[in-house]
C-alpha cells in the first residue's frame, strides 16, 4: 500500500512538473482602464482600440485615452483591424460599410494614406455585390483589404479604390461542410480565417489554400511571425506553426468579454476586455 501511495504521488509530481515545463510566459499587470465595450484591437505601437456599438475609443499603451470615434449611422462594429496605425480599417456588417480612419480616428473615406479625400464616406460592400460580407481584414503590405462573402464563401482581395482585384479559393471548395469563420487575419504575407467547426485555414499572399491547423472551437487567434496565439476560458496557448508545438500559459483573468495582443513591442503586451473595464498586461518570456 505504502509503495503504490509513492508511485501515485511521484506520478502526480510528474504531471505537475510537464505543465509547468510547458508554460512559457508569466503576465503581469502594467495598468487597467474604466473603458468598456465588446471588442477590442490593438495596433504595432501598443495603442488599443476598444468598440462599443459603433463607437471607437483610442487608448494609449498605458490605458490613457487619445481619441474617440462616432460614425454618422448606428451598428455594431463586427471586425477591426488596427495593426497599422496609419490606416484603421472597422466593419459594421449590418450596413455591408468598410470605414477607414487615420491614427487620430478621423475619417480618412480612403484605405491610402496618401490619398486627401475632403467628403469622406463609408465604402458600401452593396454597391459591389458584396452585401453578404461577414469578416473583412487589411492586406499586410499592400493597399488593400480581404473581405470574405459568406453567400459564395468567396475570399476577395478589394484595391485601394475599393474595386475587385482578384477572388481567391472558395473556402466550400476546401472544406468538406458548410463554412462558418468567425475571425480573418493577415500575417507575415499569410491569410489566417478561423473556421471554429473544422479549425485554422492558411492562405497565401495570392490567396491559394496552404494548409489547415486542426484547431477546433477557437473564436479568436492573433498570430505574430510563427506564433499563433488562442485563448480557452483559462489558458493563453502559443501555437508553434513551424514544429507544431504549444505551451499553455495560465491566464490571470477570467470571464473576459475579449483580448488582443500587442505582439510588436518589447515585451509583448495583452490586454483583456472585462464587463468592468480594460486589464492591460505585459507578457514576458521564462527564459
Amino acid at each position: 500500500m505504502i509503495k503504490k501511495t509513492y508511485l501515485l504521488m511521484a506520478i502526480l509530481l510528474l504531471n505537475i512538473g510537464a505543465i509547468f515545463a510547458q508554460q512559457e510566459y508569466v503576465f503581469t499587470l502594467t495598468a487597467t482602464a474604466t473603458y468598456k465595450g465588446d471588442m477590442i484591437g490593438n495596433d504595432d505601437r501598443g495603442n488599443m482600440m476598444i468598440a462599443a456599438r459603433s463607437k471607437l475609443t483610442k487608448l494609449d499603451m498605458d490605458g490613457k485615452f487619445l481619441a474617440h470615434y462616432y460614425p454618422m449611422f448606428q451598428g455594431a462594429i463586427t471586425c477591426i483591424d488596427a495593426k497599422d496605425p496609419r490606416r484603421i480599417l472597422l466593419y459594421y456588417k449590418e450596413y455591408a460599410y468598410v470605414q477607414f480612419l487615420n491614427q487620430e480616428l478621423g475619417m480618412a473615406g480612403s484605405l491610402s494614406i496618401y490619398s486627401l479625400n475632403t467628403r469622406p464616406e463609408p465604402v458600401s460592400l452593396d454597391d459591389l455585390n458584396l452585401t453578404f460580407t461577414s469578416l473583412v481584414c487589411l492586406d499586410e503590405y499592400n493597399e488593400s483589404y480581404w473581405v470574405y462573402d459568406e453567400n459564395t464563401t468567396d475570399i476577395i482581395l478589394l484595391d485601394h479604390n475599393n474595386q475587385i482585384d482578384f477572388k481567391a479559393d472558395a473556402l466550400d471548395q476546401i472544406m468538406d461542410e458548410e463554412p462558418n469563420p468567425n475571425f480573418m487575419i493577415m500575417e507575415e504575407n499569410r491569410l489566417f480565417i478561423n473556421n471554429p467547426a473544422t479549425g485554422v485555414y492558411i492562405f497565401d499572399e495570392n490567396g491559394s489554400f496552404v494548409r489547415i491547423l486542426p484547431l477546433m472551437g477557437l473564436q479568436k487567434i492573433q498570430v505574430h511571425k510563427d506564433l499563433l496565439f488562442y485563448t480557452t476560458s483559462s489558458t493563453l496557448i502559443v501555437h508553434d506553426l513551424k514544429t507544431g508545438k504549444e505551451s499553455y500559459n495560465p491566464l490571470p483573468v477570467l470571464g473576459f468579454k475579449d483580448w488582443s495582443l500587442a505582439s510588436d513591442i518589447n515585451p509583448m503586451r495583452i490586454s483583456f476586455l472585462t464587463n468592468d473595464g480594460l486589464l492591460i498586461y505585459s507578457l514576458d518570456k521564462i527564459y
